[in-house]
């Protein structure tokens, strides 16, 4: 598994499948609740915070001879630290992956499944996950570059299709509930870019290590570009369900498209591409989770099974009862988490790992 390397757009696009899952399970519609009319100017903001903060985090991995934040953990704290760092990232990405696969699993019940229980739609989701994770990394990798363009496509065909229905009086007043929520308490919805994790973790898998600033830039300018055209279209769309808490506008958004008498339910084929979205999104969660297993233990033996991996998933996504304990889940817990896990606690172990080889080469010089 750590042998598979990856090119530019491989790489890129294992970042942006995670956050294009996040976009189909509702991003939008949170971001929406908080920023009302000013959504797309807040996340134009963030998307520019979120650049620079990477080009930040770029510049410090260049003191180093690796792109890979465990290395540093273990430079700067010992294997304590890194050991430390490895349970925190791979509790994270258990949690985010079974909240996801629960609100798109609940998603799918409401419309299609009425009758079948919750549990029995995630565990058909961890199945073939974990059957695609035993088939090994490079089948994944390739599954998801090929599926990617076309996930990607059909966010643009909602927004492309949907424009002459949206009621651009929406967007006003442009900053929405105030300058204050807009830049200083809308600064908290850099939770969106919470794949900036997985930049955190594959530099050592590039092929070209010297890609690693560009699949970075790249992927955070795909992920804001379609995050934005999603927010665009959900708040011109629908602004009446700036409130809803239950999991619908993006699936509400493909309902308004029309491609004549032949398609009937063209909203069926975005959810039949959209199930392929998650399995990939489920698999890649499964091979990062292995891979930090891998490099905190130090073999393949001792790494994280997949087996573990599918049984707590399933287990965490069935705690939430009903649908206002997942809107607590994600608007409460995973934000501040993800904020704490990706943007503070992965910052600041970077941040004394550059002081402490700044001043270890400042000491040798004397």
């Amino acid at each position: 598994m750590t042998n598979d390397k990856l090119n530019f757009v491989e790489a890129s696009f294992l970042v942006v499948i995670v956050m294009i899952t996040h976009i189909i399970s509702d991003l939008p519609n949170d971001i929406i609740k908080a920023m009302g009319s000013a959504s797309i100017l807040n996340m134009i903001f963030i998307s520019a915070i979120i650049l620079l903060f990477f080009l930040i985090v770029a510049k410090i991995f260049s003191c180093f001879n690796t792109n890979n934040i465990l290395y540093v953990a273990e430079y700067l704290g010992g294997k304590f630290l890194v050991t430390l760092l490895s349970v925190i990232y791979i509790a994270y990405l258990l949690f985010a992956s079974a909240l996801l696969i629960r609100k798109f699993a609940s998603l799918l019940k409401i419309i299609y499944f009425k009758d079948a229980a919750t549990w029995t739609i995630i565990a058909c989701f961890i199945l073939v996950a974990l059957i695609t994770l035993k088939l090994g990394t490079s089948n994944i990798i390739k599954a998801n570059t090929l599926i990617m363009p076309t996930i990607l496509i059909t966010i643009v065909i909602i927004f492309i299709s949907s424009i002459n229905k949206f009621d651009f009086a929406s967007v006003f007043p442009i900053l929405g509930y105030g300058a204050k929520n807009t830049f200083l308490n809308g600064f908290e919805n850099i939770y969106a870019f919470t794949g900036l994790i997985y930049l955190y973790l594959i530099g050592p898998s590039l092929k070209n290590v010297k890609d690693y600033t560009r699949v970075g830039v790249t992927s955070i300018i795909f992920s804001a570009l379609y995050l934005i055209l999603s927010v665009a279209s959900i708040q011109m769309l629908f602004p009446f369900i700036s409130h809803d808490s239950e999991p619908l506008s993006m699936y509400l958004s493909t309902r308004t498209i029309e491609f004549g008498q032949f398609f009937q339910r063209s909203d069926a084929i975005f959810m039949f591409i959209w199930i392929f979205t998650f399995l990939s999104y489920l698999s890649v969660i499964g091979i990062y989770i292995s891979r930090i297993g891998i490099h905190t233990f130090g073999s393949m033996q001792n790494s994280i099974s997949p087996y573990f991996y599918a049984i707590i998933v399933f287990i965490i996504a069935l705690i939430p009862r009903n649908a206002s304990q997942i809107a607590f889940l994600t608007d409460v817990v995973y934000k501040y988490l993800a904020i704490g896990v990706v943007f503070v606690f992965s910052f600041l172990i970077l941040l004394l790992g550059f002081i402490k080889k700044k001043l270890t080469s400042a000491i040798y010089k004397t």
